[in-house]
């Protein structure tokens, strides 16, 4: 089998396809041809060593992965050889073959393709979790999605959009009108000057019923000044720490000596809460991601949803697939295409 590896800590050039041997799978395991693997936010920082718990270097990377199951371990029960699955594995997803625990695999539904497989189990459990198991959002709520252009984005404008809340999108302009197709009732421009003004514009001054901001510390402390009462802020990464295509020490600290400090007693009296949410910390949490996850296909199945499929890539080029990503060029979901690699 191949796979990418992260050879060395640096820019995307250090992501290389190599020869490996195939893993031996055990009782409760599945061993899948990978189709795609989707590419997230998270490998890039590893990849720069700006994530905290990514193994070092060598080592493989990617969480995430659709294909077709070649072999199952002896107790596995809901899996057999010619399934469609897709799935999680840590840190080895970019690779021809991979191994999943049964636990880890889904059923891939039957309105989805490969691609959309990929581009469905992290950032649609992420935003299902932290809207609906987190926020508890609800028809009429007015959601302010900064990022809304990526992965994570155009999954919460979909999600959003069926449960009937008032979605408020923020990305670069030329994203603007894709948004709309997908449902947001608001695009803003965040490279515009002032632009927050129009948060309150759209919400008759009260501010955002929740806000999701995945931006940086600037951001997390202006967006409590448009955050609504009852209101939650939801963080749930830090894209100004990666300012290039290599760790800049000094933007990292920066980002670290700017975090803000919330005072309770002010939370207490504006009634507002801010939320953390990472998807890889939540183990021993089985069964409540189990729970969201059934929720999730259900609600995907019955409206008809697709993921946001922007490019992808092939399996020698993910460094391209990484540089793609950091130069803000996709709408949606990026990719790496492993079907014809062996």
């Amino acid at each position: 089998m191949k796979k990418i590896v992260i050879s060395k800590y640096g820019g995307p050039e250090v992501l290389k396809l190599v020869d490996s041997e195939s893993e031996s799978i055990s009782s409760n395991q599945i061993r899948v041809k990978t189709h795609y693997a989707g590419v997230n936010f998270s490998e890039i920082m590893a990849r720069m060593r700006l994530y905290p718990g990514a193994p070092t270097p060598p080592t493989g990377i990617g969480v995430e992965a659709s294909g077709i199951v070649e072999a199952a371990g002896d107790d596995v029960t809901r899996f057999s050889a010619g399934d469609r699955v897709m799935g999680f594995c840590k840190f080895s997803s970019y690779a021809s073959h991979v191994t999943m625990d049964e636990s880890m695999a889904i059923p891939v539904p039957k309105n989805f393709g490969m691609d959309h497989a990929a581009a469905f189990p992290v950032i649609y459990m992420t935003a299902y979790m932290m809207i609906f198991d987190q926020c508890n959002i609800r028809k009429g709520d007015n959601i302010l999605i900064l990022g809304a252009g990526g992965g994570v984005g155009t999954a919460l404008i979909q999600l959003s959009k069926i449960i009937g809340a008032n979605v408020l999108a923020a990305s670069s302009s030329w994203k603007h009108e894709k948004m709309k197709e997908l449902g947001a009732d608001i695009c803003l421009d965040y490279r515009k000057k002032d632009w927050e003004s129009e948060i309150l514009e759209h919400t008759d001054g009260f501010g955002a019923d929740i806000i999701i901001d995945p931006l940086g510390a600037a951001s997390w402390k202006k967006m409590l000044s448009y955050l609504a009462p009852l209101g939650k802020l939801v963080i749930y990464g830090d894209q100004y720490m990666v300012g290039g295509p290599r760790a800049n020490l000094f933007r990292v600290a920066k980002e670290f000596l700017s975090l803000p400090k919330f005072n309770p007693l002010k939370m207490m009296g504006r009634n507002q809460t801010i939320v953390g949410f990472h998807l890889g910390k939540l183990m021993g949490m089985e069964s409540k991601v189990k729970r969201s996850l059934e929720a999730l296909i259900d609600m995907v199945s019955e409206n008809n949803v697709l993921p946001v499929v922007d490019k992808s890539f092939d399996g020698s080029r993910a460094g391209d697939a990484h540089q793609y990503i950091q130069d803000r060029k996709n709408f949606g979901k990026v990719l790496i295409d492993f079907k014809e690699i062996g």
